[in-house]
């Protein structure tokens, strides 16, 4: 058991290690900004074709893992006992959950990954660039990758999280968890656990934010005419920064919830705007066949990798990314996530979690993609053109500002990149800060210098990423960043069974009433045995009277 005596203060080598890493990657990226970009572009190659099928086999495993505990009867545990209130509304929940798990990836791809599948499909596919095939299968695979499995691989460690802290009453730490599994203490495998999901979930929220800083600066440039550059991307850092470490000091009640609050109804102003504004027709066509062809191919495509065409590096490029990028973010958005499961069954957690933002996301690619592949496909704007020419942050806002009310919409495009940005960074430096400290409670927030420190040094390393590879490099830390989180979040989600399962013996579902399952197994025979033990009893005094009473007859 971890000491009371260190509840609450810094764990000092997570801490150290993790600002160390840091700080490494910023030495790197001052000094040898060229070779830090190329490192991280050859990283994105390296792990896809070494480990792409360990990836793809882990997300199917993923998966199929909560499609049986949702099914089976693991799902009728509630989170916190059977007596537990949800903390948060079911609104609160849906933004949050959505938000926290997007980020500005999605603003950043909706548009821009389509035409990537669009022009450029993979071999496996075997349909020309431009064709009807290509496109919907780029709109299909575009919602998936944005979608289900994503949900899934962060679920399933939300819920162990969430098990551990309101039933089991444990805090929100690694080490508890290791003590269940194991049996024993083990400070140094927690240590070492704390240091590696630290670090990658720095470097997935720096991956965030770079795509993110890119995609600002293409918004600034459309909607204000400044040159994009090193100089607006450190101002832009420097802006974007502050407001999202503001959000994480004020804590999850407050700044989180207006933010993704806020953050949701852009969205779907955003969304309906483009459907009535856009080709809506063509949107709905592609939009509905992208859909059944997402039904049709829902395990190829977890699975697709470049089997017998080494030379083809989209699965490389695309989903192997995409899925290295969720575990990297699994067991710490686990934590912030397990906030929201107190007083939902264990069923209706894993359905809410997977299914409201994967439907949502699905809807809004489904919009967005669709629109910009009929501006494409009509011929008024030759979209693939311009970001061969000027790169897709910048192509995006120009597609938009050739719509009705274009400036306006450019803004409030920027405005939600910028919101998004913040419901990502806002839960997962308020997590990463919550592994850099001892004993911490789910109900309480880590100290307020130490998300100012982490959240300074995410941002340092999200800049250098931008100046110094772009989108390849970005890529590149995500590959390695998830391929280091795959062991863990196979641990977290195998752990949901070992915490499910004795929670069915308690009539409260809380830990401090689980009969022990010896006992409840052998309860019956040993009532069994009590009752012959006393029926034999009975016999051999009845005997024993009844040779009495022929002894006193006989005398």
């Amino acid at each position: 058991m971890e000491h009371t005596t260190n509840k609450g203060k810094i764990y000092k080598p997570v801490l150290i290690v993790i600002v160390a890493a840091l700080l490494v990657e910023i030495v790197c990226g001052i000094f040898f900004t060229d070779q830090f970009g190329a490192v991280m572009s050859k990283m994105l190659y390296w792990v896809g074709d070494n480990f792409g099928w360990w990836i793809n086999l882990l997300a199917v495993f993923c998966v199929i893992v909560g499609i049986v505990i949702v099914i089976f009867r693991w799902g009728d545990v509630k989170i916190g006992g059977k007596d537990a209130k949800p903390d948060f509304t079911y609104w609160q929940w849906f933004s949050m959950s959505i938000c926290s798990g997007i980020g500005c990836g999605l603003m950043f791809w909706a548009m821009g990954e389509p035409m990537y599948h669009f022009m450029t499909p993979p071999a496996a596919l075997q349909a020309a660039a431009g064709s009807r095939e290509a496109a919907i299968f780029a709109v299909s695979q575009a919602m998936f990758d944005w979608s289900f499995v994503q949900y899934f691989i962060y679920t399933l460690p939300a819920l162990a999280f969430a098990l551990l802290c309101f039933n089991y009453q444990k805090s929100l730490s690694m080490a508890p968890m290791l003590e269940l599994t194991g049996g024993k203490n083990a400070k140094r495998l927690t240590t070492f656990m704390h240091i590696i999901c630290g670090y990658a979930v720095a470097c997935g929220v720096s991956n965030s934010m770079a795509a993110g800083l890119m995609q600002i600066s293409g918004g600034v440039n459309a909607v204000f005419g400044i040159p994009q550059g090193a100089m607006m991307y450190l101002v832009i850092t420097v802006l974007v920064a502050l407001f999202f470490i503001i959000s994480c000091v004020t804590g999850i009640n407050k700044g989180l919830t207006y933010v993704s609050t806020a953050c949701m109804v852009c969205f779907f102003a955003l969304m309906l705007y483009m459907l009535f504004a856009g080709d809506t027709m063509f949107i709905g066509k592609i939009g509905s066949e992208a859909a059944g062809n997402l039904m049709d191919n829902f395990w190829t495509k977890i699975t697709t990798n470049n089997t017998m065409v080494p030379q083809d590096q989209w699965a490389n490029e695309w989903p192997i990314t995409f899925w290295n990028s969720f575990f990297i973010y699994a067991p710490v958005i686990g934590m912030f996530l397990a906030r929201m499961g107190k007083g939902r069954t264990v069923r209706e957690f894993v359905l809410v979690e997977v299914l409201v933002p994967s439907l949502f996301c699905c809807l809004f690619i489904a919009i967005f993609a669709g629109q910009i592949i009929s501006v494409q496909t009509s011929g008024v704007t030759d979209v693939w053109a311009m970001i061969q020419q000027e790169g897709m942050q910048t192509t995006l806002y120009q597609v938009l500002g050739s719509m009705p009310f274009g400036k306006i919409v450019q803004f409030a495009f920027l405005v939600t990149v910028c919101l998004s940005f913040i419901t990502l960074a806002d839960p997962n430096c308020s997590a990463l800060s919550t592994l850099c400290v001892h004993g911490q409670e789910i109900d309480s927030e880590p100290p307020k210098v130490l998300k100012i420190g982490l959240g300074i040094a995410i941002s340092a390393v999200a800049y250098l990423l931008v100046i110094s590879g772009g989108v390849d490099a970005v890529k590149g830390l995500l590959n390695l960043g998830g391929l280091l989180m795959t062991i863990p979040t196979l641990w977290l989600v195998l752990m949901t069974f070992k915490l499910i399962k004795p929670l069915l013996r308690s009539k409260s579902h809380l830990a401090s009433d689980i009969i022990p399952e010896s006992d409840a197994v052998s309860a019956p025979k040993q009532d069994r045995r009590a009752v012959a033990r006393g029926l034999s009893v009975i016999v051999e005094k009845k005997i024993v009277e009844k040779k009495n009473e022929d002894n006193v007859n006989v005398g």
